[in-house]
């Protein structure tokens, strides 16, 4: 007889049943054999994946190890920790992964608790936002944002770690928060945003929100019918719907409810009082939201601006020298600049002139501010040598129009602390007597050779006497020929200034009605008055106004 004790189904004690050795293997099949056989099998297997879990698992944790430390690393590199010298500020690094992303950003706030450092900016300073517009090119975008970030006024506080605690008592900060209004949903796009979030928000205690214009897809857009012989307008359309709908999301404070997603807790900002405009193809310069800070009150304050730009559109390497100079514009040149809340809402004594209320109905934005009814003669304060540099030339609205001119424009390497500057020349009554004093005492002469060879000692005025001539001068001194609305570009009064040859003195090329006498009662004097194009024009050569057709046939 065969017996076993000690299975898993009775006591060790307890007797088994018992079959003779002659019983068919049927009967053996019957008995307690068989279910003891596969439990051991069933345990076997059982330890064999419980063993390959606790693997896998293993093998995990460890891969988990080295990226943590991985990502630990790359953030010590790259700003993150303590280790890095003071003053030194490095590039976010542009991750493409989700899981990379989200894994970095838990590392960096673990690191902020240990660290205690970069208070959140006191939301009472957050008043003036920077606006930053971008689509799909996500290199560029990323330059621009580069040197926002490098370039941020909050980087100081940063850097000089005994002025942490200061950092309630240091007034409007302009450039708080961020707004990165992005058209459409292109994902490199959404990854530079990301990096950039968790820069602002964690290194500066800067906010970072991203609003999203929604952008149909191409098939489902509406054809625009145009001629031959135009630019196709579709482009400059879309984007003046983008700039139209990004602008009041912020004026109206409402793109702060948009994104609620940070990396830290974030108290809602006050309505801005003036918003910083930057597009993602523009690099600023080291003092440019200096410039808007010192300019903020003077914009606020006086009602016969309309904004102030950081661009001068003459500005090239041989034509400026000044950078500590500012100057009043007739001429709206965009590309970096600041306006206030008056202007996009309006303002009591003229309701009817807030851009809000009919915003650029047939594209093209920025021309459409230049009209006269709709600039109503208010001016732009901007400075003799950049602030920004406009370096898109591929896949841009414009399609490489200027592409020539904007390369070379020169971007303020010296920075000046503006802050401190005395700016009360740009007052509207003084800036026009001195401008004037300047112009009409300059030295006259008739030829470009003599306004070439005198610009070595003196100030040099030089007389044109229609568009056409203008354009003829201003291409052989290599600058902006066009005219917008009535306004020669860059123009103050119909006058343009440039510093032929880098030098001291200034060439000024000016309509006849310049003279060494008086200046004319309405000079630098006509904010919030309606005059079109053909008056602006008739005043700055002295004209009748002409008929259509002499209109179209001289000018």
């Amino acid at each position: 007889m065969f017996r076993r004790r000690g299975n898993n189904f009775g006591n060790d004690d307890e007797a088994m049943p018992s079959y003779p050795m002659h019983q068919s293997n049927k009967t053996k099949n019957n008995g307690m054999s068989k279910p003891s056989l596969f439990a051991y099998r069933y345990t076997t297997k059982g330890v064999i994946i419980f063993r390959a879990i606790v693997a896998v698992v293993i093998l995990l944790c460890i891969l988990w190890g080295c990226l943590i430390i991985k990502i630990a690393r790359d953030i010590s590199n790259d700003g993150g920790g303590n280790r890095l010298p003071r003053g030194l500020i490095v590039r976010p690094k542009i991750e493409r992964h989700r899981f990379g992303n989200k894994l970095r950003q838990r590392i960096k706030r673990l690191e902020l608790r240990l660290e205690g450092k970069s208070p959140m900016l006191d939301v009472n300073q957050m008043e003036s936002p920077v606006l930053v517009f971008t689509f799909k090119r996500a290199d560029y975008f990323e330059r621009a944002m580069w040197k926002l970030y490098e370039n941020h006024p909050a980087q100081k506080y940063v850097q000089q770690k005994s002025n942490l605690q200061e950092r309630h008592d240091i007034g409007r900060t302009i450039g708080a928060p961020i707004i990165i209004s992005q058209d459409g949903d292109d994902p490199e796009v959404k990854a530079v945003i990301e990096a950039y979030r968790e820069a602002f928000e964690i290194n500066l205690g800067i906010p970072l929100y991203r609003i999203e214009h929604y952008r149909p897809p191409e098939d489902k857009q509406e054809e625009v019918q145009i001629d031959s012989w135009d630019i196709d307008p579709k482009p400059y359309q879309d984007l003046a719907r983008h700039y139209g709908w990004a602008l009041e999301q912020t004026f109206s404070g409402a793109a702060y409810d948009l994104d609620t997603q940070h990396d830290r807790h974030i108290s809602k900002p006050p309505l801005p009082q003036r918003v910083v405009i930057l597009e993602e193809d523009i690099e600023i310069a080291t003092d440019f939201f200096s410039l808007m800070n010192a300019t903020a009150d003077i914009l606020d304050s006086d009602d016969t601006l309309l904004a102030v730009s950081g661009y001068n559109d003459n500005g090239k390497t041989q034509h400026v020298a000044d950078s500590k100079r500012l100057v009043r514009s007739d001429f709206f040149p965009g590309l970096g600049w600041m306006m206030p809340r008056r202007v996009w809402d309006g303002v009591e004594s003229h309701p009817n002139t807030a851009l809000k209320n009919n915003w650029a109905p047939n594209g093209f934005w920025d021309d459409w501010i230049r009209e006269p009814n709709i600039r109503l003669g208010r001016q732009v304060l901007r400075p003799e040598v950049s602030r920004t540099f406009h370096f898109g030339n591929i896949h841009g609205v414009s399609q490489n129009d200027v592409k020539h001119d904007l390369n070379q424009i020169l971007l303020d390497r010296v920075g000046v602390q503006w802050e401190k500057e005395d700016l009360s020349y740009l007052k509207p009554e003084w800036f026009a007597e001195s401008y004037w004093g300047r112009v009409s005492n300059a030295k006259l002469v008739s030829t470009e050779a003599d306004a070439k060879f005198y610009i070595a000692h003196s100030d040099v005025r030089l007389v044109y006497n229609s568009l056409s001539h203008f354009e003829t001068l201003a291409f052989n001194f290599d600058i902006m020929a066009d005219e917008k609305a009535g306004i020669v570009r860059t123009g103050y009064e119909g006058i343009v200034e440039v510093r032929y040859g880098k030098g001291e003195f200034i060439l000024f090329l000016t309509p006849p009605y310049v003279s060494e006498g008086s200046p004319p009662s309405t000079f630098g004097k006509k904010a919030w008055t309606n005059v079109d194009k053909t008056t602006l024009l008739q005043e700055s050569f002295g004209l009748s106004i002409p008929s259509e057709e002499d209109w179209q046939m001289n000018w």
